[in-house]
């Protein structure tokens, strides 16, 4: 006779489904909702565990092949959802706009932590999986609870939304797993029904009616910055001194310019195109405008894909009448490219010979995540981590950029002005340890405070503009700046001055419109140290 107990094997029938494999269970759904990057929910957390335990019983081979694809995802997806939350158009976007490269980059910036969380979750549902299912037939109390349970979660939701006025869908329910699919559906479907409508537009002539053109310089050139925080900038009001350039150079900066949305291609897409009905009308765009106002166009790139890796930004650039993008989006090209490489296609766009004026565009890495790969992992001041030390020398690496594009155009002898702003900020991750990052999101002011200055070859003194901006009105701004009057583009007010504004909205990642003065704050104030490492 066997006198051995072993915990895990329960000795009657009647309490087979009341063991500490249930507790697992619950665990593992837990998991599982936190690794699809919902908020934590007990309520759904205990309701999918239930549900697990209820399949198990009755469909085990059906229970294992929804367990499996549920860890498998919940695993492999944890990383993402801990930064990123739940899947929405703007993550379904970075799919098709990032290449091998960059989606490299952007692993090594998750804490190591979150990846052995992704491997516990995966060892436990294995662990689980192995576990042969009893086979109990008949219905017990414990039965009876776990369905209640799974039942009450799935209505919570739909009930809720009925007695809010609304309709009943199960559907609607706040299952993570259920929510995920859902969102990953819709996702798609949204991203698609875009990509079409931007391929569909790549070939429409553009609709602009210019009425006048009133351009002052010979040479109008616009770098756009990435991932830039305003505040990172000591030129704007940041606590390090490491903007050297825009701090002495003499032009107009905008203390309070918002982007319009969190993320490059949607940021972009309805600055730098006339947007109607909420939607970018891709064939509208800067580039279309000012060659149907005379102007040779240029744009020069250092990312931003052609072909496989197309994207919004880069059917904007593809009308110019020079484009050279340094990446390819080759899955082989894995090469680190440096923004200082543009820098070589200046000279060619000054020398050429042109009829009217020429605008130049500029498309930086500038700081993208991961910063030390944008840095080789120097740095001059350390702030928390190296990673944050790394963004704040990006950021010095962009004012070089800029000072020795400015020269350039200084030696050209040509009259010459020059727009700088980033596409959208970042939010701190990991705040105040040593794993501190920087990375997209979509809550805070400062994913979307950013730097906008304009430096002109007969700028006389530094002007400094505080009344709110909004990148909703650039194109007001590029009107204004290089005198080019359409029928389309009617100012609201002049930009480039202290006339207050209401304050606008923004897009957040789900694409919907929210107030900026709703958002939360996320400042930039950590305790700084002197390097002791040589740059």
């Amino acid at each position: 006779m066997n006198l051995t107990s072993n915990p895990f094997e329960p000795e009657n029938k009647t309490r087979e489904l009341l063991t500490p494999y249930t507790l697992l269970y619950f665990v593992l759904a837990a998991l599982i909702n936190l690794g699809l990057g919902y908020e934590f929910s007990v309520v759904y957390a205990i309701g999918l565990g239930c549900f697990f335990l209820l399949l198990g019983s009755y469909l085990p081979r059906v229970q294992k092949a929804v367990l499996f694809i549920c860890i498998l995802t919940a695993a492999f997806y944890y990383p993402f959802g801990r930064v990123f939350g739940p899947p929405n158009f703007n993550s379904i976007l970075s799919l098709y706009s990032t290449n091998p490269e960059e989606a490299g980059e952007m692993m090594q910036i998750f804490p190591y932590w979150d990846y052995l969380i992704a491997v516990f979750i995966f060892i436990l549902g294995i662990f689980i999986l192995r576990r042969k299912t009893p086979q109990i037939r008949r219905w017990t109390m414990a039965k009876s609870l776990f369905l209640f349970s799974f039942v009450g979660a799935l209505l919570l939701a739909p009930v809720t939304n009925l007695r809010a006025g609304g309709e009943f869908k199960l559907s609607d329910t706040g299952y993570p797993v259920v929510r995920f699919v859902e969102d990953v559906a819709n996702g798609k479907k949204e991203v698609d029904a875009e990509m079409a409508r931007m391929k569909e537009l790549s070939s429409v002539p553009d609709t602009w009616h210019v009425e006048d053109v009133k351009a002052k310089r010979q040479v109008y050139v616009l770098v756009i910055g990435e991932s830039a925080r305003r505040d990172a900038h000591g030129s704007f009001g940041g606590k390090w001194n490491n903007t050297p350039f825009e701090s002495q150079v003499i032009g107009t900066f905008f203390n309070d310019y918002i982007s319009a949305a969190p993320s490059t291609q949607k940021s972009l897409g309805q600055t730098l195109n006339l947007v109607r009905d909420g939607k970018p009308e891709y064939q509208n765009s800067i580039i279309t405008l000012a060659k149907k106002a005379g102007f040779h166009t240029y744009w020069f790139s250092n990312q931003g894909q052609i072909g496989r890796y197309d994207t919004v930004v880069a059917s904007v650039a593809k009308r110019a009448d020079d484009v050279r993008f340094l990446k390819k989006g080759d899955f082989e090209d894995g090469k680190a490219t440096s923004d200082f490489d543009l820098l070589r296609f200046t000279e060619d766009a000054l020398q050429a010979q042109t009829d009217g004026p020429k605008l130049v565009v500029y498309h930086l890495i500038g700081s993208h995540p991961k910063a030390c790969d944008r840095t080789g992992g120097r740095y001059d001041t350390f702030v928390h981590s190296k990673e944050t030390s790394c963004y704040l020398y990006s950021i010095t690496q962009t004012d070089s950029f800029l000072s020795q594009l400015y020269n350039q155009l200084k030696g050209s002898g040509q009259n010459f002005s020059m727009i700088y702003f980033s596409d959208h900020g970042l939010a701190f991750h990991e705040k105040g340890t040593s794993n501190e990052f920087l990375s997209h999101d979509d809550k805070y002011q400062q994913n979307y405070q950013v730097p906008l200055m304009i430096l002109s070859s007969d700028d006389t003194r530094r002007r400094v503009i505080k009344a709110r901006r909004s990148a909703e009105d650039f194109l007001h701004l590029f009107s204004e700046w290089t005198g080019i009057k359409s029928q389309e583009l009617v100012a609201k007010y002049p930009f480039i001055s202290n006339q207050k504004h209401p304050s606008p909205t923004v897009m957040n990642f789900a694409l919907k419109q929210v107030a900026y003065s709703s958002l939360g704050n996320d400042p930039f104030t950590p305790k700084a140290t002197k390097a002791t490492m040589p740059k």
